[in-house]
């Protein structure tokens, strides 16, 4: 007969912040999770910082005030979606999109802007495709290579993760770099880029993707040039 493992604290407390994000569009705060947990603010500090050592979560610098949960970001940014009923905020124009798997591929709705001009964007995703891109030149941006990525993630969500309404406007904006540096992607390949990272973060043992794994999985998507090795 198999045993199960029950699930440890930290996956417990990591549901529960996604589960509040999902239900709430913000973060529990400290004082919820010690209350939901029957723990003193201690324990709880450190247990936000292990789940922040393990890549669930970003807080605030110098806090335990939670401030991503990827897709989720806890502040107003440029990268609006709404599903379920709700309106959330993404981390970047890559988290929009991740949200559609993250739920299961139930429909979303993302109102961003592009990063260069500020021209609105709209997209529509539903059953695991972008149904509504408009304009229809839009691309996301990935100004930095994904061994990049962490180095600094607060900033690169927030900078380098982003819209653009067409090619043209990418090319005159700042962050335009080489193709060996950087990523365009239809809104389309972005979410099939994000389905193994994010399809079971609403569930109990969601584990991130080995490197070996994700690396297999951009190949499975014609990905395998420099910027896409890990």
């Amino acid at each position: 007969m198999a045993v199960t493992s029950l699930p440890t604290l930290a996956q417990r407390m990591r549901l529960f912040i996604f589960r509040h994000f999902v239900e709430h569009a913000v973060p529990p705060v400290v004082e919820q999770l010690m209350a939901e947990f029957n723990l003193p603010r201690d324990a709880v500090e450190t247990l936000l910082g292990e789940l922040a050592e393990a890549r669930s979560i970003a807080t605030v610098k110098g806090t335990s005030r939670i401030l991503m949960a990827w897709p989720f970001s806890a502040v107003a940014t440029p990268f609006v979606v709404r599903a379920r009923g709700k309106r959330y905020f993404a981390n970047c124009s890559w988290d929009a999109i991740a949200f559609h798997a993250m739920l299961g591929e139930d429909p979303v709705r993302i109102e961003s802007a592009c990063h260069h001009c500020a021209r609105p964007i709209t997209i529509e995703m539903v059953g695991g495709h972008a149904t509504l891109v408009e304009p229809r030149t839009t691309i996301t941006y990935l100004a930095l290579k994904p061994t990049q990525w962490w180095e600094d993630i607060i900033t690169t969500c927030s900078n380098t993760m982003v819209f653009f309404c067409s090619a043209e406007h990418r090319e005159e904006s700042g962050l335009a770099a080489p193709a060996t540096q950087a990523a365009s992607l239809t809104v389309d390949e972005a979410h099939q880029v994000g389905v193994p990272l994010y399809k079971d973060r609403l569930r109990i043992d969601y584990v991130r993707p080995s490197r070996d794994a994700l690396n297999a999985h951009f190949a499975s998507l014609g990905l395998t040039g420099p910027y896409w090795r890990i």
